[in-house]
C-alpha cells in the first residue's frame, strides 16, 4: 500500500501546477497520505487551532494559545503584541508540491489576517504528513509568500523567497528573505534588500525593485542571482511631481553553492 501511495504521490509531483492556488478553506483534503485536511495537517504546528466564529460573526481558522517558532534568521519580528491577545485567524495557505534528495516533502506558507504576529514556513513530509521543521520568515511589520512559492535549486534542495517589508509616508524598506528548504531542514541564506523613499530635502524619488532568479552553475546546485533595480526621479518642490527622466541602474548579487561548507555563500558577479 505504500509503494502504491508513493508511486501516487510521485506521479502528483510530476504533473502538479508550478503555482497552486492559494488555499482558504482548511477543510479542504490536503495532498499527502492518510486523506487529512489542512486543518489537520496544520495542527502539528498549531495544536490548538479551531474553526470558530469571530467577532464579526464569519467562520474561520483560529490559532490559539502561544506559537513558538524558530525566527529564520537569529531575530524575528515580534508584532503580537499588536493582536492583543487575541486568537490569529489565518487568512490563506500556500503551498508547493515538491521532490527534494527523492523524498516528496511538502512546503506550506501561513498568511495570518493582517500578517500579524509571523509567517510560518513548514515543511513537510508528504507521505506521511509529519511536520519536519518549521519558520518564522517575517523580519518586518508585513510578509508576503511569491505565488510559486519553491524553485528548485537542483536534486536536493529548493529555494522559498518571502517577502517582508512595510509601508511608511516617506519610506518604504523591503527585505527578500532567501530560504533554503533541503530534505528535512529549513535555512537563511541570506537577505537581498532594497528601499524605496520620498527624499524631498534633495528633490528626489527612489524606488528599488527587487528580482530573484534561478540559474544553472557548474555544480549539483544551482546559482541564485538577486537583481536590484533602482530608479531615481527628481521631483518638483511639491515633492511629487514628476521634474525630467528617472536615472536607472540594475545591481546584482550572486549565491553560489560552497560544497565545502555544504551551504550558499555570496560571491562576485
Amino acid at each position: 500500500m505504500i509503494r502504491f501511495a508513493a508511486l501516487g504521490l510521485a506521479i502528483l509531483i510530476a504533473v502538479a501546477p508550478a503555482a497552486a492556488e492559494p488555499v482558504y478553506d482548511l477543510g479542504s483534503q490536503a495532498p499527502v497520505a492518510g486523506n487529512k485536511t489542512w486543518r489537520e495537517l496544520l495542527r502539528a504546528l498549531f495544536p490548538d487551532l479551531r474553526q470558530e466564529p469571530g467577532k464579526d460573526g464569519k467562520i474561520g481558522d483560529y490559532i490559539h494559545g502561544n506559537v513558538d517558532l524558530r525566527p529564520i534568521d537569529r531575530d524575528g519580528f515580534d508584532d503580537c503584541g499588536a493582536a492583543g491577545g487575541e486568537p490569529l485567524r489565518i487568512e490563506y495557505i500556500q503551498y508547493a508540491y515538491v521532490e527534494i534528495s527523492q523524498k516528496a516533502r511538502l512546503m506550506v506558507g501561513v498568511t495570518t489576517d493582517h500578517d500579524a504576529c509571523f509567517g510560518a514556513l513548514a515543511l513537510f513530509d508528504a507521505l506521511e504528513g509529519k511536520l519536519l521543521d518549521a519558520v518564522n520568515i517575517q523580519q518586518d511589520q508585513n510578509y508576503g509568500f511569491e505565488p510559486l512559492l519553491a524553485r528548485r535549486l537542483g536534486p536536493d534542495a529548493q529555494l522559498v523567497v518571502a517577502d517582508s517589508f512595510h509601508t511608511t509616508t516617506s519610506n518604504s524598506p523591503d527585505n527578500y528573505v532567501l530560504v533554503l528548504a533541503s530534505v528535512d531542514k529549513l535555512s537563511l541564506i541570506d537577505n537581498l534588500n532594497g528601499e524605496s523613499e520620498w527624499d524631498c530635502e534633495h528633490h528626489r524619488g527612489i524606488g528599488e525593485q527587487l528580482y530573484v532568479v534561478v540559474t544553472p552553475d557548474y555544480g549539483s546546485f544551482d546559482r541564485i542571482t538577486g537583481y536590484t533595480k533602482r530608479a531615481v526621479q527628481p521631483v518638483a518642490g511639491d515633492c511629487r511631481t514628476h521634474a525630467g527622466d528617472p536615472k536607472v541602474t540594475i545591481s546584482r548579487t550572486d549565491w553560489r553553492w560552497d560544497a565545502a561548507k555544504k551551504t550558499y555563500r555570496k560571491v562576485s558577479p
